[in-house]
């Protein structure tokens, strides 16, 4: 009896570290064919882009917002981050809202005078640093709560603290961006002027019913950016937009107005009109050459 009751444990005890031995080995050859992160550089932002968003009380395609954002925070309409990667406004975006990169150590955030950078005890050397390194300095804090009694008091402020306040302004704006808080994309049912909410505050206008199918999209505009679908992410996009605009047709921005300045915030009209004028110079110039030229000749057949 004794030795069947060993028999039986020992059994047990070979099953068992056979079962745990093949959890492992099936756990190592799921982590060797997981997929790497899916590369969202290459994807089509365009109908993303065009999605209405509220900022500052007005109304504007996302693309606008992600580019006002970014030169915001960084001083740059692009971002180079610590391993190489060129990011653009809507990828940046999208990307610091689904938490997909490490946004909070990536040098970023624009300290643009050395006066405040060597306040700070920081590296004069840069002139961009991380949110985690600015956040968690207290000389920053108390000089920002200085800065925002002076200008309560309507008082001046000098070029420090008008930094400072800036500094202070970009961290915030950095933080709604990351925490969700500035993905005002659900529109008001009636008024211009009544504020836009976020996604998950939708009961506040909306009912369940009304919002269901937008939930869907923006699960399926989430999880195409994630998996590098361009494809499915520009769909469910463009059907997220046709969506929240059947939700207020009245107050959302009709296409033509979004298209309209998402064209010329990539319009580059200003480096246009450089190659406009060099073009209109070459051929002023080939003109008076060949008048030149022309003149010449005849003075020759003259003589």
């Amino acid at each position: 009896m004794w030795k069947r009751s060993c028999r039986d444990k020992v059994v047990s005890l070979q099953k068992f570290i056979l079962l745990f031995l093949a959890l492992i080995f099936g756990a190592e050859i799921c982590r060797a064919q997981a997929p790497l992160a899916a590369d969202t550089a290459s994807l089509d932002y365009k109908q993303f882009g065009l999605l209405a968003i509220q900022d500052g009380g007005r109304r504007k395609p996302i693309d606008t917002f992600a580019r006002e954002t970014l030169i915001r925070i960084t001083g740059r309409s692009t971002y180079t981050d610590k391993a190489g990667r060129k990011w653009t406004p809507n990828d940046f975006i999208l990307s610091a809202l689904l938490e997909t990169h490490d946004w909070r150590n990536e040098p970023m955030v624009l300290v643009s005078l050395g006066q405040v950078i060597e306040k700070l005890g920081l590296d004069k050397t840069q002139r961009r640093f991380t949110f985690a390194q600015l956040t968690a300095l207290p000389e920053l804090n108390r000089l920002a709560n200085e800065a925002h009694a002076l200008r309560k008091a309507e008082k001046p402020l000098d070029r420090l603290q008008q930094e400072v306040m800036s500094v202070s302004e970009r961290l915030a704006l950095f933080a709604n961006v990351i925490n969700g808080n500035a993905f005002l994309i659900v529109p008001a049912p009636k008024s211009e002027t009544d504020p836009w909410v976020l996604p998950p505050e939708y009961s506040r206008y909306y009912s369940d019913e009304q919002f269901a199918p937008i939930q869907i999209q923006l699960q399926t505009v989430a999880s195409s950016y994630t998996n590098g679908d361009s494809f499915n992410f520009s769909r469910a996009s463009n059907q997220l937009r046709d969506s929240l605009r059947n939700l207020s047709p009245r107050i959302y921005p009709q296409d033509r107005q979004l298209r309209l300045e998402y064209f010329y915030n990539h319009f580059d009209g200003f480096y246009r009109a450089i190659w406009f004028y060099g073009l209109a110079f070459l051929v002023l110039l080939v003109a008076h050459l060949r008048r030149t030229l022309n003149a010449r000749q005849a003075q020759s057949a003259i003589r």
